[in-house]
């Protein structure tokens, strides 16, 4: 019975990942939304304020 305790554990670490996840996605949102993000209008925008990151 080793091989179901382990698919137990396996599934509830997704299942955590999981709802860090969505709520990583919601913090974002209302970050984005109160204007606390920088946002980019272009790709080559955004990828070059990824180049000039020390």
């Amino acid at each position: 019975m080793a091989g179901a305790s382990e698919n137990v554990a396996i599934q509830d670490a997704k299942e955590a990942a999981l709802k860090e996840f969505e709520a990583g996605v919601r913090r974002s949102i209302k970050q984005a939304d109160a204007g606390l993000v920088k946002t980019f209008k272009t790709k080559e925008e955004f990828l070059n304020h990824l180049k000039n990151l020390d």
